[in-house]
């Protein structure tokens, strides 16, 4: 049983979670409440926390990012806007952990603290930098295609490019190269969902400055997360892994 194995990753995904939920709240938070001006001033009114709730996109907790429409929003989190923000990053920091430290297991690789920024750069790499090439994270009031077909993009992208990275990273042989890239750009060459509607009340360079904090913020989580799975396992787990 990998008990410590799995204690350890759980606790360097919450202390990740921890310490995104400040940089959202530096970087991605302020334009958020800046869209809202334009969303209310455009009449589009929400009954949920419209900054929680897109927060969630912005997170890398978010499955598939422009989750901020009323009707596929949800039901809204009890907690206020700071809470829901923490509550969602915990959540993501310890889901993703385990995701790492089952994928590193599966591998037959360890996560220490030399190589743990490794992980963690591939990790943004797959789960936020390549889905948002094609589909990037979208401010309220913004066009955004179908929630459904969103998230089957994205799923689809983030598997394809988690193999696509497998083969270019761990194999050797020029035909797991060649086909390592081609995984990685086959969703992109298809096409993420359009939304039938293009206009929108928020200025291009807020929705640009908002894409490019939401992917600082999360390059930010990943390099914590890979870093702290990296200590947490070669401190707390190693016995278990080398018995």
């Amino acid at each position: 049983m990998l008990v410590k194995y799995l204690l350890a990753t759980i606790v360097a995904g919450l202390l990740a979670g921890i310490l995104l939920t400040p940089a959202m709240y530096v970087r991605v938070v302020p334009l958020i409440l800046h869209a809202e001006e334009y969303e209310n001033a455009g009449g589009h009114e929400h009954s949920h926390d419209t900054a929680a709730a897109t927060t969630a996109e912005s997170a890398p907790a978010a499955v598939a990012p422009h989750a901020h429409e009323e009707e596929e929003a949800g039901p809204e989190l009890p907690f206020g806007r700071l809470g829901n923000t923490l509550l969602i990053n915990l959540v993501a920091g310890a889901g993703f952990a385990l995701v790492t430290g089952a994928a590193a297991l599966i591998l037959g690789r360890k996560i220490t603290l030399q190589n743990g920024i490794y992980w963690g750069l591939a990790g943004f790499f797959i789960f936020n930098f390549a889905p948002a090439f094609s589909l990037a994270p979208e401010l309220p009031a913004m066009p955004a295609p179908d929630l459904a077909a969103r998230q089957a993009w994205w799923l689809v992208t983030v598997f394809l490019t988690a193999g696509g990275v497998y083969l270019l990273v761990l194999r050797e042989e020029v035909w797991a190269k060649v086909l390592g890239v081609a995984l990685i750009v086959a969703p992109h060459v298809y096409g993420a969902p359009e939304a039938e509607d293009l206009s929108s009340p928020v200025p291009p360079t807020l929705a640009s400055e908002f894409a490019v904090s939401t992917l600082a913020t999360n390059l930010f989580f990943w390099v914590v997360l890979g870093t702290a799975l990296g200590w947490a396992i070669q401190h707390y787990a190693a016995s278990e892994l080398d018995a």
